[in-house]
């Protein structure tokens, strides 16, 4: 009973969509009272820790829901002003059918802008829907192309901020002596355990854009591509050639050239028809401006010193001791504003055009936003659950051990699994994902109950390896995240029933992922 009530509020979500064709934001509201009423009236939690829960999620989720409110509006603009339609056709260009393209922007540049922090579920379903796709095809590719590289999202956060909260949580694995070792070692094995689920998710594009046929006749191009990601990230994080903050950058660019080369040298006789010229240079000039103030502020002095600027003024208190440092100008959706701000007087849109921008803004970022903040604000209330403020602080309660959420969840599934439990550590990364909406609040809350399960079961030697495949489950967990499919159906204005179609055409496909992942894990660990 324990274990079915912790997962209910996720199953209850999981049935509005699938079953009921419910948006992404309705199904957020209605999990997050429910994970409200059994964490207080079951779990044993304070109502004023779960407000506190919520509100840490909300303030979580603005790295994300921010960056993705105003990705939208550059989105809209862009489109407004017919710079996008410039854009689609130069590409049209480079990559001219629907496979091609899906390989050249979902696998290749992608990859590279999720690593820039650019938010693809918001910035590409327009882009792909210009270039003839349907709507659920744009949805899907946009989603889809978030996950094969999402461990090195935003300049790798889901790999470095867990690692130090890992450290902070005191999980110190054996032959791992910093901080630096920690993140080294994690990226390692994440990257070991990429190349079979890359190829998959380029099989899975494919597939959603043309089904079978698709895949039979670009099924090299596919594995050639998903290989080139996922070998060199792995090659560059096995050796340690580049900072881990531009594994994804590097390995997205390499994808894109792989691509591009592919089809030219099977086209031979085809030239590109598309000219870069002064008015496309311009319609990109956003993205341009967004790629480099990205590295700009990423870089980790400047960050810091960003970080810094506003002090203690950005520092909100939440609920006892908990604090939360907003960060604003050290968040990649504070400088997507400002990009969208002079994106304004370079694109020139008349005033007509700004109002439509502006009305269609106000009208879809609700959805997203809500989505994003209230999944997070559920993750913050199970691992919340059965605390209580005492002091003036947030600690375990008395009931703390057998009625948190989390802890049920992971020690259930230890029981359950045993030896075997490695099998089942990617899909506690699903878990954490979907609930979370990322794979970084999913590696973060769930650090402890698997070093917890990993000592119960197979031992501290193993547990990088678990928390790696946890990783990967987490990344995967983006192609059925609803926040996420919630923000790539607002951009081009459908709703639940397309949410619910694409759900249910990769489930299988997530799920056989994480099986691949946990048995690679299993043989890895009992090797």
């Amino acid at each position: 009973m324990d274990f079915f009530l912790a997962l209910f509020p996720i199953l209850v979500v999981l049935i509005g969509m699938l079953v009921f064709y419910r948006s992404g934001s309705f199904v957020s509201v209605v999990g997050w009272i429910l994970a409200m009423f059994v964490a207080v009236y079951y779990f044993k939690t304070p109502w004023n820790v779960v407000w506190g829960a919520t509100l840490t999620g909300i303030v979580k989720a603005f790295g994300i829901s921010l960056a993705v409110v105003f990705t939208m509006f550059l989105i809209f603009l862009m489109r407004e002003t017919g710079a996008l339609k410039k854009i689609i056709d130069y590409v049209k260009g480079i990559a001219r059918n629907k496979e091609e393209q899906t390989l050249f922007i979902g696998m290749g540049f992608g990859s590279l802008s999720t690593s820039l922090g650019m938010v693809t579920p918001a910035m590409f379903p327009p882009i792909f829907l210009l270039l003839g796709f349907s709507p659920i095809a744009a949805i899907g590719i946009s989603i889809l192309c978030y996950d094969p590289l999402t461990s090195f999202a935003l300049f790798t956060i889901p790999l470095t901020l867990p690692s130090k909260v890992a450290m902070a949580f005191g999980i110190k694995p054996p032959n791992i002596e910093s901080l630096n070792d920690f993140i080294w070692d994690y990226t390692f094995k994440v990257t070991v355990l990429l190349p079979v689920i890359s190829v998959i998710f380029a099989f899975l594009m494919l597939k959603v854009v043309g089904g079978k046929e698709a895949i039979k006749k670009n099924w090299k191009a596919a594995m050639i591509s998903g290989l080139m990601l996922s070998v060199s990230a792995l090659v560059i994080a096995g050796f340690r050639i580049l900072p881990v903050e531009i594994i994804g950058i590097i390995s997205g660019l390499i994808t894109m050239l792989t691509v591009y080369f592919i089809y030219r040298r099977n086209n031979t006789q085809e030239q590109s028809k598309s000219i870069f010229n002064k008015e496309v240079f311009i319609a990109c000039l956003p993205f341009i401006l967004l790629i480099i103030i990205s590295l700009i502020v990423n870089i980790p002095t400047i960050k810091m010193k960003l970080e810094n600027v506003l002090g203690q003024t950005e520092v909100i208190r939440i609920i006892a001791d908990k604090k939360e440092d907003l960060n604003i100008l050290g968040n990649v959706w504070f400088w997507i504003m400002v990009v969208s701000f002079i994106s304004i007087f370079i694109l020139k849109p008349s005033g007509k055009q700004l109002r439509n921008v502006f009305k269609l803004w106000i009208t879809r970022i609700w959805g997203p936003f809500l989505a994003y903040s209230l999944f997070f604000a559920v993750a913050f209330i199970m691992a919340w659950s059965a605390m209580e403020v005492v002091n003036g602080k947030l600690v375990p309660s008395q009931y703390f051990a057998q009625y948190n959420m989390d802890r049920i969840i992971g020690i259930t599934l230890a029981n359950v699994f045993g030896p075997a439990y490695p099998f089942i550590a990617p899909f506690l990364g699903l878990f954490g994902a979907f609930v979370g909406g990322s794979e970084t609040a999913s590696n973060v809350l769930f650090a402890k109950i698997q070093w917890e399960a990993t000592l119960s079961t197979v031992g501290a030697n193993a547990f990088m390896w678990i928390y790696a495949a946890h990783a990967v489950g987490g990344g995967i967990a983006s192609a059925i995240t609803p926040s996420k499919i919630t923000n790539a159906a607002a951009t081009i204005g459908v709703g639940g029933r397309e949410e619910a179609q694409f759900i249910k055409a990769v489930l299988v496909p997530v799920l056989l992922m994480c099986a691949i992942t946990g048995a690679m894990t299993m043989i890895i660990v009992y090797l």
